[in-house]
């Protein structure tokens, strides 16, 4: 996570959300979440880049025995996950269990100096009775409440729900086109990292992030080489492309040392040399003859008899002989 952090420089928005590993073996700390489609599994507190969706930080969550030094869970992992653009004025964009109005305030203040927008549940307290649903109360309305220099957003779309938005940024009144265009960071990583993963099964949780971190380090890289090759004006490679070559090359230094053990059967040597690209012409003549036998050898083998003609003789004996 730190070469994430130090290999990157984010963007103007980011995106904090969570993901969920598939697990459903023993731990402490798995999770049931039924709107998620492996619903048990192992949750990541997670901060992505809004626009290229690159992945910033990340952090198990271990729910009550996590250390939050009495802050609210949902706040320490704001805090813990933007430490690395604190004081930057970028903006974060989050779902209803991270948002609070005394987490936007806080953040506006030293040394974290960010911006916040994000939906708000309904039972907050900061929630005024007017701008709660009610009959009378027309669909497709919006309702505003400023205090300076957050704004609380009431809007009804259909006549039994209500969606409230709190924002401590300035985007010019289009809370909700602003809150659709970049919350999405973190689910468009999820959804890479199921398309094209090398997780396995398994009942241990520490392998079970660790085909995580696989599967991060290798979308980050992707993301990155993406960048690099464009600003060079060179046609860029397919993701699936990227993932072959990054694979030779980060398992050539292994496979060359794999080539020179001597007990290597050959089968395996020829395998190794064509996936590194070498010529596989004297290893197989080696094949040839170690497998084969040499023309010049004329013996012929030794017919072995069937079964049921294996007699043997045994010639009588007498006593005192």
């Amino acid at each position: 996570m730190l070469q994430c952090r130090q290999n990157y420089v984010p963007g103007t928005n980011v995106t904090i959300d969570e993901q969920l590993l598939a697990f459903r073996g023993r731990c402490k700390f798995r999770m049931y979440i039924p709107k998620k489609p492996a619903k048990y599994g192992v949750k990541l507190e997670m901060i992505c880049d809004s626009g290229t969706k690159y992945m910033i930080d990340s952090t198990p969550y271990l729910g009550k025995g996590t250390n939050t030094g009495g802050l609210p869970l949902e706040e320490y992992f704001v805090k813990e996950l933007t430490c690395s653009i604190h004081g930057t004025n970028r903006n974060v964009t989050m779902d209803n269990w991270f948002t609070s109005v005394p987490l936007a305030k806080q953040l506006l203040m030293q040394p974290y100096k960010l911006t916040l927008v994000g939906t708000l549940r309904a039972n907050k307290k900061e929630i005024s009775e007017e701008m709660k649903n009610s009959r009378s109360r027309a669909v497709n309305t919006s309702m505003f409440c400023y205090d300076v220099p957050i704004t609380l957003l009431s809007y009804k779309p259909k006549p039994s729900k209500m969606v409230y938005l709190l924002s401590s940024c300035d985007e010019n009144g289009l809370m909700i086109e602003f809150y659709n265009s970049t919350k999405g960071g973190v689910d468009t990583f999820d959804q890479m990292c199921s398309v094209m993963s090398c997780s396995r099964k398994t009942n241990r949780w520490p392998l079970c992030v660790f085909y995580a971190m696989i599967n991060i380090s290798c979308i980050n890289s992707y993301i990155i080489y993406c960048h690099n090759t464009s600003v060079l004006g060179q046609k860029v490679m397919s993701r699936r492309d990227f993932m072959k070559k990054l694979h030779v090359q980060l398992a050539e230094s292994w496979l060359k040392i794999r080539l020179e053990v001597r007990s290597m059967p050959t089968h395996v040597k020829l395998k190794i040399k064509k996936s590194l690209g070498m010529s596989t012409d004297e290893g197989q003549g080696e094949g040839q003859n170690e497998g084969q036998p040499s023309s010049s050898n004329n013996t012929q083998p030794l017919e072995v008899p069937n079964k049921k003609e294996r007699h043997v003789d045994f010639a009588p004996t007498r006593k005192g002989a």
